[in-house]
């Protein structure tokens, strides 16, 4: 029993030193298992070096199911896919396929290529499976590319595809949907010639959109709800479907770590994901008529 005991302590020391030694996105990938999928890395949707994506093909896929894209934050100048294993794995282990893309950031890029990127990864995994709605979950920056693609159809069908053939329902994580106008000197160089936000989802919503859902947690300090708030009123005028929900005691980052199989219990924010992408599981063109 002391062997027991001394083995329990000695694991839980090393896994905290690894964990001191690790970012937390690091260590939760680390401990994160791989046994529910195959994966599949650096997949080209196009030529450049981040013009690729990782997917996650779940090793008991459910029937039926949309394929689910997950994009990436990181204020259109950080972030990347390899971040986000625990997401690809909290989708498979639930039958899901699961893409993670990346796309080129700013110094690099500047406004709208990003938004180009994310529709041609989209638009990628639309011709792969094409049996097969998306369901786009994004996260702060990669929300509004999400968005972005699913309230604009300039973007898909400069690739080739139509949003209401492809995009069965849009999860946005915390997103900035330009509710207000830029100031900060750093966004205004991203977003060049666009200092107010005419061209933000906010103020592209002409008619009905594919089903939407937004969540943010109430000790985020880094986007305002009211990104949000404006978005669904804005898509119920027009005739589509959008619900909104603040989750208690989540901050700007919490609303995806909490996506983990470690953390899905600390709020019903996951299962609201999932209750949503069942409600949308197949494409529906209706809503472009």
């Amino acid at each position: 029993m002391k062997l027991r005991i001394s083995l329990f302590f000695i694991s839980v020391i090393a896994l905290l030193l690894l964990f001191a030694a690790c970012t937390p996105v690091k260590f939760l990938n680390t401990i994160t298992p791989s046994g529910s999928y195959k994966f599949a890395k650096d997949v080209a949707y196009m030529d450049g070096e981040r013009q690729k994506l990782d997917i996650y093909q779940p090793k008991d896929p459910k029937p039926g199911t949309p394929v689910i894209i997950f994009v990436h934050g990181g204020s259109w100048d950080t972030g990347s896919k390899s971040i986000y294993k625990f997401v690809g794995e909290a989708f498979a282990s639930q039958g899901y396929t699961t893409v993670i893309p990346n796309y080129r950031l700013y110094p690099d890029v500047v406004y709208p290529e990003f938004v180009n990127d994310t529709a041609a990864a989209i638009a990628y995994t639309a011709k792969r499976y094409p049996e097969r709605g998306l369901i786009v979950i994004g996260h702060s920056a990669g929300a509004y590319n999400a968005m972005m693609v699913t309230v604009e159809p300039k973007y898909l069908q400069a690739q080739g595809v139509e949003v209401c053939q492809t995009i069965a329902g849009t999860v946005g994580l915390a997103g900035p949907y330009g509710a207000f106008p830029l100031k900060a000197e750093r966004l205004l160089i991203i977003f060049p010639d666009r200092h107010t936000a005419e061209d933000a989802p906010v103020n592209l919503i002409k008619g009905p959109t594919p089903p939407i859902f937004m969540a943010i947690g109430d000790k985020d300090t880094t986007v305002s709800e009211l990104h949000s708030t404006e978005l669904q009123k804005l898509i119920g005028a027009r005739g589509g479907s959008a619900d909104y929900k603040m989750y208690p005691g989540l901050n700007h980052t919490d609303v995806v770590k909490v996506l983990s199989r470690y953390f899905d219990d600390d709020s019903e924010l996951k299962g609201d994901i999932l209750s949503f992408i069942e409600a949308n599981s197949e494409k529906r063109d209706n809503y472009c008529q």
